[in-house]
């Protein structure tokens, strides 16, 4: 049986009730070989559980209740302290009901009472357990099988399983229209893709096509439960990462699509636009962070920001962080900062001024650091054995600290205890705004800029450069 561990406890308001009658939840449970006093009660929000309330044992069973109803989604029953569970649904229309089974075996014990949404989806999830690993012990045969004959055969008793599988999801869909479970089966169906057109020259990618174009063709985008099951975000993490194009224009046009047909479901909403600004915010793929800034300004910033649930607060933070990041984004030119040179001979701060446009290199480094920070310094060893090895094949670094000019001896410790030799600047009274302009929230940062100053490498680890490096000069060697 699966573990689950709580991640946090938070106690979710339901919808406000109309009458007691009416709105109440009253959901009881027994548990056969189960010798704990207190059992729990959980619901699903994409990839994390939290807890809804808690029971003890009462006459033999766990009594859940409340004067306001539960929201539709997924839930959990939790028994410590193995915490083992089990899943089922809560409606509108399935509030009160109650539930059997035996810790032998959860789910293949579980039984309902007055709840017809909850059997649907069980006797789905109980058929599809049987019949999913026979079709896949099929298909390893047929994969193994090396008569002919037999092939055939396997090839025929899958055939018939699958379409008795469809068959079955099809009466499921009919049979209990506008049900929760049925929007949920419905969600987890793929549209089957029909066979590629004589003319096509490339049915793989026809079949991908086909894929995507109807990738979002089962789901019910006005169904508010939806957030509170792990399939939400996960549907749209597919079609991000899986179904497009990791390019920064072909993922605006696929955020906004998702964003647009959510518009209609505040909630989901919510929920879908806040993940899409998190997983740009700071994405895995460099260059991606342009999608952050495409959310922000479209969804955030402005006079009238569509995220008008966001405090004040929040959404400044978002638009500042859109707002710098929106200035060295990849493809543009670098700022033309002029910083305060650190000289090596004197072992000090002059008064020397360097701009950033007066270097001259095939490629430069802009690095950003703070003193004191154990994770510049870090940086600041792994950016010396770079340094080492290709100062001499066209590199320069051009060094930023954040210090201010309280701070520029503590600085000048860091510097006499790392020993860098490349360019050291400090912007120690902000007349260049040089963090600001290179989105110096946090550090360490860095950019890589070709000879003409633009920006080709944006927040990246030292350990990347060289790689950037070699594909850049590849490049323009085609």
């Amino acid at each position: 049986m699966k573990r689950f561990f709580l991640f946090s406890i938070i106690f979710i308001s339901g919808f406000l009730s109309q009458t007691i009658a009416q709105e109440a939840f009253k959901i009881e449970v027994e548990v056969e070989n189960f010798d704990q006093e207190k059992a729990y009660l959980a619901v699903r929000r994409s990839d994390k559980t939290y807890s809804q309330d808690t029971a003890f044992i009462d006459n033999g069973k766990f009594v859940f209740e409340d004067e306001k109803a539960l929201p539709t989604g997924i839930y959990l029953l939790l028994l410590p302290p193995a915490n083992k569970f089990f899943e089922f649904i809560i409606t509108p229309t399935e509030q009160r009901f109650s539930m059997k089974t035996d810790t032998l075996d959860l789910f293949k014990n579980l039984t309902f009472s007055n709840a017809p949404d909850n059997q649907v989806f069980y006797n789905y999830r109980k058929y599809m357990g049987e019949n999913i690993p026979k079709s896949n012990q099929l298909r390893v045969q047929i994969e193994q099988e090396t008569e002919e004959k037999k092939k055939a055969k396997l090839q025929k008793e899958l055939d018939t399983l699958v379409a008795n599988v469809e068959t079955h999801q099809q009466e499921v869909l009919t049979k209990n229209k506008g049900m929760f479970s049925v929007k949920l089966i419905n969600s987890w169906i793929e549209v089957p893709i029909p066979p590629a057109p004589e003319e096509t020259e490339d049915e793989q990618s026809y079949r991908f096509k086909f894929y995507r174009a109807h990738f979002w063709d089962n789901w019910d985008f006005e169904e508010p439960g939806f957030v509170r099951t792990p399939y939400l975000i996960q549907k749209i993490d597919q079609y991000l990462d899986r179904l497009t194009m990791q390019s920064p224009d072909s993922l605006k046009v696929a955020v906004d699509f998702i964003a647009d047909n959510f518009q209609n479901n505040p909630e989901a909403f919510r929920t879908a636009l806040g993940h899409m600004v998190n997983k740009y915010y700071r994405p895995q793929i460099v260059g991606l962070d342009e999608v952050f800034v495409h959310l922000a300004y479209k969804y955030y910033c402005g006079a009238n920001p569509v995220a008008d649930w966001m405090d004040e607060d929040g959404k400044k933070k978002i638009c500042d962080d859109a707002y710098m990041i929106r200035g060295v984004l990849i493809g543009n030119q670098a700022p033309n900062v002029s910083t305060q040179l650190y000289d090596y001979e004197l072992d000090d701060w002059t008064k020397n001024m360097i701009s950033l446009y007066d270097i001259e290199a095939d490629f430069t480094v802009v690095f950003l650091w703070k003193p004191g920070c154990p994770a510049c310094k870090k940086t600041t060893e792994e950016m010396k054995e770079f340094y080492a090895e290709y100062k001499e094949k066209g590199v320069e670094v051009f060094a930023i600290t954040s210090a201010t000019h309280k701070e520029l001896d503590k600085a000048k410790k860091d510097i006499q205890a790392k020993q860098p030799t490349w360019l050291t600047t400090a912007d120690p009274y902000l007349k260049a705004r040089a963090l600001q302009k290179f989105y110096g929230v946090s550090m360490p940062k860095v950019y890589l800029l070709d000879k003409n100053k633009k920006i080709i490498a944006s927040r990246v680890g030292v350990e990347q450069l060289k790689d950037i490096i070699g594909n850049e000069r590849s490049k323009a060697k085609d």
